[in-house]
């Protein structure tokens, strides 16, 4: 059963863990409830700073109550390299409608802040009728 919508906007990010040598990264973001039904945002070339501002929308299952992003750094012919993820609670904008927040990135393995990401979502329920 859907619970609702959800729209989000991977905005931008800050202080990404550098993974290429002598350029900054090619970043993207793949963003996804399901494993099955990932999205992703363009690569940005070479820069410290990315913004994406792109929106993806959802079906909200009554079942889910996370979202999980994950930045890479692209390269040519290559799956891309993890920079960071987090997995973000939906309690928030499910109960307010909107979440507008910078969100830590770690390692597979929680090691130390991998950079930030801000992400705006918003959230509307699906009547009852």
């Amino acid at each position: 059963m859907v619970q609702g919508h959800l729209h989000v906007t991977i905005v931008e990010a800050a202080k990404l863990a550098d993974k290429d040598q002598h350029t900054f990264n090619d970043s993207y973001v793949e963003v996804y409830l399901a494993q099955d039904d990932k999205r992703k945002t363009k690569t940005i070339k070479n820069n410290e700073r990315p913004v994406w501002d792109e929106t993806f929308d959802f079906e909200l299952p009554s079942t889910h109550q996370h979202i999980h992003i994950e930045v890479y750094d692209e390269d040519e012919g290559k799956k891309g390299k993890s920079i960071g993820s987090a997995q973000i609670s939906l309690d928030k904008v499910i109960k307010t409608g909107h979440y507008d927040d910078w969100v830590q990135l770690s390692t597979l393995f929680g090691f130390s802040s991998q950079g930030d990401v801000h992400i705006r979502m918003t959230f509307e329920k699906v009547s009852d009728d």
